[in-house]
C-alpha cells in the first residue's frame, strides 16, 4: 500500500471539523495513540527516511485497545508525505517492544502521543490530531493500491485543502517525532 498523506498545522479544530463535516465528512473515531519509535544501532532506518513504529492506540468510545507495528518507507515525492506504509496488528505493543529491544532495536525518544479525531468520506480519512508538545494538526491520508493512483490522490487532497482555505504549500513532510526532537533539542 502507498499512503498518500498531508499534515497541516491547525489553530481552530472544531472550526475545521465543522467545515469537514460539511463536505461530507462522517466521524469514524475517536482515538488516544501512543507510538514508540524504533531504529537499528547505525541509526540507518531515521538516516534512509523510514520509520519502523509500534503504536497503541485506546478507542475512547469503547476503551477497547489494540496495537500494530508499522514500517514507514521513505517519501515518494516532494509535496506530500506519500510513502509504502506496511502495518498489521500485534497482541500486545509492550511485547511487541520487547521483542524490538531483545533482537537489537532501540527505542527512538521521544514518544508521540495524541488524541486523534478521525472523520471519513468515501477513500479520505481526516484526523483532527492534537499532540501532546506541539498542538493541533489536520492529516489528510488515502491509501492507494499503485504508484499510478497516487497523483489523482494528490489531487482530490489538494481539492479538499481548497475546500478548507488551504494549499498543498501550507502544509508540512516533517513527522511529529522530528517535530519533537527538534523542539526539545532547542534546535
Amino acid at each position: 500500500m502507498i499512503e498518500v498523506e498531508i499534515k497541516l498545522p491547525i489553530r481552530e479544530a472544531d472550526n475545521l471539523k465543522t467545515k469537514l463535516l460539511a463536505l461530507g465528512f462522517r466521524e469514524s473515531g475517536f482515538l488516544q495513540e501512543h507510538d514508540t519509535y524504533f531504529d537499528n544501532p547505525e541509526g540507518s532506518i531515521r538516516a534512509n527516511g523510514q520509520a519502523l513504529r509500534v503504536r497503541v492506540t485506546k478507542n475512547l468510545w469503547t476503551g477497547k485497545s489494540s496495537a500494530q507495528i508499522n514500517f514507514k518507507g521513505k517519501k515518494l515525492d516532494r509535496q506530500t508525505a506519500a510513502r509504502q506504509e506496511l502495518e498489521t496488528g500485534v497482541e500486545d505493543g509492550a511485547v511487541c517492544r520487547e521483542i524490538l529491544r531483545a533482537i537489537g532495536y532501540i527505542p527512538v525518544a521521544p514518544e508521540v502521543q495524541k488524541e486523534r479525531r478521525m472523520l471519513r468520506k468515501d477513500q479520505v480519512t481526516a484526523c483532527l490530531d492534537r499532540v501532546d508538545g506541539l498542538g493541533d494538526f489536520l492529516e489528510l491520508e488515502i491509501l492507494v493500491e499503485r504508484e499510478e493512483e497516487r497523483d489523482a490522490a494528490v489531487g482530490r487532497i489538494e481539492d479538499i485543502l481548497g475546500h478548507l482555505g488551504y494549499r498543498l504549500s501550507d502544509t508540512t513532510r516533517t513527522s511529529y517525532l522530528s517535530m519533537l526532537q527538534k523542539k526539545y533539542s532547542g534546535v
